[in-house]
C-alpha cells in the first residue's frame, strides 16, 4: 500500500476521535433527520385530515345550500305560474281564493297561499296554521327594478300569533298588463327545511344548521326544537370577512366547539352550516404528536445502544491488528471487512485477481443494464428528455416525448415553447433547464407544449437533476405526462355546466313567453339542439332533436329560406345580440306553418358569434287571418269574373232553352191541330196522341233535370236510400225506354248480374236514364249499345258503351260541366241543354261513387262505380201484403184537365175519389168526408192548399194529405211540411211515384 495514499489532503478537516464516536454520530445522523421527518409527516397528516375535514363541510355546506335555494326556485316557479292564472290575470280574485281552496296545494310541503295588494294588505290566505303572512321589507320601487328572474321575496324566520309556530314565505310578483299587482306567496312551515338539511346519513357528529338572514335559527339537524328561533350569529365578521362561504373553528350555541363550514343560500341570503365535533379530532392530534416523540426517542435510544454493541466488535479486533503483525492472526474474527483486511495482506495478488474478474462482470452487468434501460427509455408512454449538460445545449428525447414536440433523435431547445398559466416561459425558466443549470427539482407542474407542426398539448412536468459525486448538476432528467384528452373531458364538463345555465335560461324564456319551442346552437362545433316544443311545432321525430344548423334551415320554405340567411349574415356583422325571423315551414303531412323566431346571439371577444339561442312562436293563425283577408279579396275578384262568365252561359242557357222548348212545343200545337181537324177514330188522332205524349215527356224530362241540377247545385239533394237490384232498376228504365220507342233503331246487348245497392231509387233511376239517352242519342242507326252490370272488386259497376263517333278530345276534359254537349245536327232531334251528365256525376258523387267516361274503339265508355251491399234476406211468402189496397181519396185541384187525370186514374186502380175545384169547398168536403188520403194543390183559390191543411189539421183531420206544387225549392217545402202536409210532391205527377206514396204505410 502507497503511503502517499494517506498523506493525500482531505477535502474536509475532520476531527479524530475514536470510531465508536463516528459510528455514534453516524446513527445519530441517520436517526434524527428520520425521527423529525416522520414527526413533520405526522403533523402534516393531522393538518392535511383538518384541511379535509374543512373541505369536506364546506362542500357539504355548499350542496345543502343549494338543495335549499333549488326549493326555494322550485316555489318560485310553482308560484309565477300560478301567477299567471286566467281568474288572477282579469282580477277574479274570489274565484281564484275558491279554486286555490278547492284542490291541493300547489306543492305538498305547503302550508298555505296568500295573496297581499302591493301595500302589504292580505286580501286571502288559505293557511290553516298560526302563521301570519308577511311581505318582503323591500321598498317596491326597488323591486321592479330588478330583473324578473330576481323579483323572488324569501322571508326571514317568521313567527306564529303566539309564538309557538314558526315558517318562512316565498312570494313573487303578478302582473296584471305588464303592471305589479299584487304580491302572491307561500306558506313554507319549518319541518320543509328541517327535512332538507337532514338525512339519515347523517353521523352524530355533524350538526347542520339554516340561519336566515338576520341571524336567526331555522332549522337544526340536533335539539331543533330547543334552538330554533334563537339569534344565533353564525360566523363572526372577522371571520366571515364579506365572503358568502369558508370555513374555520367555532363554538355552537350550547358552547360545543366544531370544525365548521358555511354557504349563502343566494336566493334568500340565508347561511347553512355543517359542523363537525372538534373534540374527536384533537385528541387524535395529540395521541398522533406524542406518538411521534415517542417513537423518535425510542429510535435514537435503541440506535445508541446499537452503536456501542457494533463498536466494541470492530474496535477490538482493528486494536488486536494494529498490535500484532498482519499476516499472523491471532483470534476469529465476527467482522467480516476486518477478516477480509486480515486476509488481504496475505491473498494480495488473488485478491487483485479477484478484484479484476469482478470489475469484468460488473462492466457486462452495466452494459446489460444499460441496453434494458435503453428500451425502456424508448417504448415507455411517460414523455422523457435529458439534458446532458448545465446549459442545455443538447436534449434527447424519446418517442413519447417526440410526439408531444414533433422532433426526432436530438431537438434544439428552441424549437419548443411551454406556456403556464397562459404566459410563456423563456427558455432558462422551462423544468428541465432549471434542474440542469441550478440543481431545482420541479413536481408535478402543469404546462402548455406548442411545438411547430403540432397541435398544443397539455402536460404534467416532474423534472430532477443529475449529480455529479460532487453535488455539482452535471444535467437533468424531466418527465412529461400528457393531459390533454383529461383537460378536454373538464372543458366538456364546464360546457354541460353552461349549457344547463342556457337551459335554465330557456325555462324563464318560456314562462315570459307561454307555450313555445326553444332551440340553442353552438357555431363552433355546428351543434344544433331542440327542446321537445320545437320538434313539436316542426312535427319532427325524437331523432331530430339533434344535427347541424341545416337540420333547421331545411324545413324553411325556399320562398323564406334566402330571407332567413340574408337576415341572420346581417345580423352578425352589425354584431347584433338580438333578432326576429318570421318564416314558412313544411309539416311532414304536406300543410305549411307559420313561426316566428326571436334570437339571442352571444358573441366571444373577437366579435365572432358563440352561440345562439332561440324561442319560436307559432304564427299561423295569424298568418292564416292575413291569408283568408287576401283570399277573400282574390275571391270577390273572381266571384265577379264567375258572375260574368255565369252571366254569358245565362244567356246561352236562355237561347238553348228556347230553341230547345220550341222543338216540342211545335209539335205539340201541331198535334193539336191535328185534333182539331181529324176525325174522333183517324190515324192521325193516333198519331197526334203519340206526339203529345212524346213531346210532353221530353218537356217534363228537361224541367226535371233543370229541377235537378238546380238542388245539386244549391247542396239541397236529399236522398232515400234503401237496397235495391241494381239490374233490375236497369231492366226496369229499358223498359221504359223500349215503351217509348227510343232504342227500336239500334242494336241492344244486356250483360246484367244481380249486384244490390244502398241508393236512392228515383235518383238511380235518373242516372241509368241519361246515360242510356246520350248513348242513344249519339249512337247511329244501326249501332250497338251494351249495357253490363257487375260486382268489381267489392264495388258494383254499372258501364254503358256505345259504338258512336267517340267524345272530341278537346271536349273530354270538360264532359262533365254545366251546359257541354257534343256537336248536333241542325234538325237536334232528341233534344237537350248540356246538364244531363253533370246532373249524373252530382247524383253518384252524392252516392259516394265515381264516375268515368272515356272513349273507346269505337265509341264511347261510360263506367259508374257504386258502393256493394248484400242482397236483403228472402222474405216469407205469406208475409206479402195483398196485390191491391183501396183507398177513399179527396182530390183537390183547379185546373180541371189535371183533376179529371187524376181522379180517372185512382179511380182505375178501385180507389174511391172525392174532388173539388177551389179551397173553400175542398176544406168542406175535406172535414165532411174524412178521407184515408187528401191529395190538394197548393195554388188553389179562395184560399190556397197550405191554408186548407192548417185549417183541416186545426180540425181535427187525422188522415195522409199529399201537396201537389210547381214550386220544388226546400223553403217551399218546408213551408208545405208547416202547415201539416206529409208529403210534398211536384209537378207534373208521376203516377209510378204516387201509387208508391198510395201503397206506402
Amino acid at each position: 500500500m502507497n503511503e502517499s495514499a494517506f498523506s493525500r489532503k482531505p477535502l474536509l478537516n475532520w476531527p479524530r476521535a475514536s470510531l465508536r464516536t463516528y459510528l455514534i454520530v453516524t446513527i445519530l445522523l441517520a436517526v434524527l433527520p428520520l425521527s423529525g421527518m416522520m414527526t413533520y409527516q405526522i403533523f402534516a397528516a393531522i393538518e392535511g385530515q383538518i384541511a379535509r375535514i374543512n373541505e369536506n363541510t364546506l362542500r357539504s355546506a355548499t350542496a345543502l345550500a343549494q338543495r335549499v335555494n333549488q326549493e326555494l326556485n322550485s316555489t318560485a316557479e310553482v308560484l309565477q305560474t300560478l301567477s299567471y292564472s286566467e281568474s288572477l290575470q282579469h282580477d277574479q280574485l274570489k274565484f281564484f281564493e275558491e279554486t286555490l281552496r278547492s284542490r291541493p296545494l300547489g306543492r305538498q310541503n305547503w302550508s298555505g297561499i296568500y295573496l297581499l295588494s302591493l301595500a302589504g294588505d292580505v286580501i286571502f290566505d288559505t293557511a290553516s296554521s298560526g302563521v301570519r303572512s308577511y311581505s318582503s321589507e323591500r321598498p317596491m320601487a326597488e323591486l321592479w327594478k330588478r330583473p324578473i328572474a330576481e323579483q323572488v321575496l324569501v322571508s326571514h324566520l317568521l313567527g306564529g300569533d303566539h309564538g309557538d309556530v314558526f315558517g318562512t314565505t316565498v312570494e313573487v310578483p303578478v302582473r296584471v298588463g305588464g303592471v305589479p299587482r299584487y304580491l302572491l306567496g307561500a306558506h313554507l312551515p319549518i319541518s320543509t327545511w328541517r327535512n332538507l338539511i337532514d338525512g339519515p346519513d347523517l353521523s352524530a357528529q355533524v350538526t347542520v344548521s339554516l340561519v336566515d338572514g338576520s341571524h336567526h335559527m331555522i332549522a337544526r339537524s340536533r335539539d331543533n326544537d330547543v334552538y330554533i328561533g334563537r339569534v344565533r350569529p353564525f360566523f363572526n365578521q372577522k371571520m366571515m370577512n364579506g365572503r358568502s362561504s369558508g370555513s374555520g373553528r367555532l363554538k355552537t350555541l350550547d358552547g360545543t366547539l366544531v370544525y365548521s363550514a358555511w354557504d349563502t343560500v343566494t336566493l334568500s341570503r340565508w347561511t347553512v352550516g355543517v359542523g363537525v365535533l372538534a373534540e374527536p379530532i384533537d385528541a387524535a392530534r395529540i395521541r398522533a404528536i406524542v406518538f411521534a416523540v415517542m417513537t423518535a426517542a425510542g429510535c435514537l435510544l435503541l440506535g445508541l445502544l446499537c452503536a456501542l454493541i457494533i463498536t466494541r466488535k470492530v474496535t477490538y479486533p482493528l486494536k488486536k491488528l494494529a498490535a500484532n503483525d498482519f499476516t499472523a492472526p491471532t483470534e476469529t474474527i465476527v467482522v467480516h471487512e476486518i477478516s477480509l483486511l486480515r486476509d488481504s495482506l496475505v491473498a494480495a495478488e488473488v485478491q487483485s485477481q479477484a478484484t479484476q474478474e469482478r470489475l469484468k462482470r460488473k462492466r457486462d452487468l452495466l452494459q446489460k443494464r444499460a441496453s434494458e434501460f435503453e428500451t425502456l427509455f424508448a417504448n415507455i408512454p411517460i414523455g422523457l428528455a435529458f439534458a446532458q449538460d448545465q446549459r442545455c445545449e443538447v436534449v434527447t428525447y424519446n418517442a413519447a416525448m417526440e410526439k408531444l414536440i414533433g422532433g426526432t433523435g436530438v431537438v434544439s431547445r428552441e424549437a419548443v415553447h411551454m406556456l403556464h398559466n397562459g404566459q410563456r416561459l423563456a427558455p432558462e425558466d422551462q423544468p428541465l433547464q432549471r434542474a440542469a443549470a441550478f440543481g431545482t427539482r420541479t413536481h408535478d407542474m402543469e404546462l402548455e407544449i406548442r411545438a411547430d407542426g403540432r397541435p398544443p398539448a397539455v402536460v404534467i412536468v416532474s423534472a430532477v437533476p443529475l449529480l455529479e459525486s460532487d453535488g455539482r448538476s452535471r444535467g437533468a432528467i424531466c418527465a412529461t405526462v400528457d393531459i390533454t384528452e383529461r383537460k378536454t373531458a373538464e372543458a366538456r364538463l364546464v360546457d354541460a355546466e353552461e349549457g344547463l345555465l342556457e337551459s335554465q335560461r330557456l325555462v324563464k324564456l318560456a314562462q315570459e313567453a307561454g307555450h313555445v319551442g326553444f332551440f340553442q346552437y353552438q357555431f363552433e362545433k355546428d351543434e344544433l339542439s331542440f327542446t321537445p316544443g320545437l320538434v313539436r311545432l316542426f312535427e319532427l321525430g325524437d331523432d331530430d332533436a339533434h344535427g347541424s344548423i341545416y337540420a333547421w334551415i331545411r324545413h324553411i320554405d325556399r320562398s323564406d329560406w334566402w330571407r332567413v340567411l340574408r337576415s341572420l349574415r346581417q345580423a352578425f356583422r352589425d354584431g347584433r345580440e338580438i333578432e326576429t325571423l318570421s318564416y314558412c315551414v313544411h309539416l311532414p303531412d304536406g300543410n305549411a306553418r307559420w313561426l316566428t323566431t326571436r334570437l339571442q346571439i352571444i358573441y366571444v371577444s373577437d366579435g365572432w358569434p358563440r352561440r345562439m339561442v332561440g324561442i319560436t312562436l307559432d304564427m299561423s293563425e295569424q298568418k292564416k287571418a292575413e291569408n283568408e283577408r287576401t283570399a277573400l279579396i282574390a275571391s270577390e275578384q273572381a266571384a265577379r269574373m264567375e258572375a260574368e262568365k255565369a252571366n254569358r252561359a245565362k244567356d246561352v242557357f236562355l237561347a238553348m232553352l228556347g230553341h230547345e222548348l220550341r222543338n216540342p212545343l211545335s209539335a205539340i200545337t201541331a198535334a193539336i191541330e191535328v185534333l182539331n181537324q181529324s176525325g174522333p177514330t183517324s190515324e192521325l188522332e193516333t198519331s197526334a196522341r203519340r206526339i203529345l205524349g212524346h213531346q210532353t215527356r221530353n218537356l217534363v224530362r228537361m224541367m226535371d233535370d233543370l229541377l235537378d241540377v238546380a238542388r245539386v247545385i244549391s247542396g239541397q239533394v236529399i236522398l232515400t236510400c234503401h237496397r235495391l237490384n241494381l239490374a233490375t232498376k236497369v231492366r226496369h228504365v229499358l223498359d221504359t225506354l223500349e215503351m217509348a220507342g227510343q232504342p227500336d233503331q239500334h242494336h241492344l246487348i244486356l250483360d246484367l248480374q244481380e249486384v244490390w245497392i244502398d241508393a236512392d231509387p228515383t235518383r238511380i233511376e235518373q242516372i241509368i236514364t241519361n246515360l242510356a239517352i246520350n248513348a242513344i242519342k249519339y249512337t247511329p242507326a244501326g249501332g250497338s249499345i251494351q249495357i253490363r252490370v257487375a260486382l268489381t272488386d267489392g264495388r258494383a259497376l254499372l258501364e254503358v258503351s256505345n259504338s258512336g263517333p267517340g267524345i272530341p278530345l278537346e271536349l273530354l276534359p270538360r264532359i262533365f260541366d254545366l251546359f257541354v254537349q257534343g256537336d248536333r245536327t241542325l234538325d237536334r232531334r232528341d233534344g237537350g241543354l248540356g246538364i244531363g251528365l253533370s246532373l249524373v256525376r252530382s247524383l253518384v258523387d252524392a252516392h259516394e261513387g265515381r264516375i268515368t267516361i272515356e272513349n273507346a274503339s269505337p265509341g264511347t265508355v261510360a263506367r259508374v262505380y257504386l258502393p256493394a251491399t248484400e242482397a236483403p234476406p228472402l222474405a216469407n211468402p205469406s208475409a206479402h201484403l195483398p196485390a191491391s189496397r183501396r183507398f177513399r181519396i179527396v182530390v183537390i185541384e183547379d185546373n180541371v184537365d189535371v183533376l179529371e187525370a187524376l181522379s180517372s186514374l185512382l179511380k182505375i186502380e178501385g180507389h174511391t175519389v172525392w174532388t173539388a175545384t177551389d179551397g173553400v169547398s175542398g176544406l168542406a168536403l175535406l172535414l165532411n168526408v174524412r178521407p184515408d188520403v187528401a191529395i190538394v194543390d197548393i195554388g188553389l183559390p179562395g184560399i190556397s192548399g197550405l191554408e186548407v191543411a192548417k185549417r183541416s189539421r186545426a180540425g181535427g183531420y187525422p188522415g195522409k194529405m199529399v201537396a201537389l206544387s210547381g214550386y220544388g225549392q226546400p223553403s217551399d217545402i218546408a213551408l208545405g211540411h208547416a202547415a201539416g202536409f206529409d208529403l210534398y210532391v211536384l209537378k207534373p205527377i208521376n203516377f209510378q211515384k204516387l201509387h208508391t206514396i198510395l201503397s206506402s204505410d
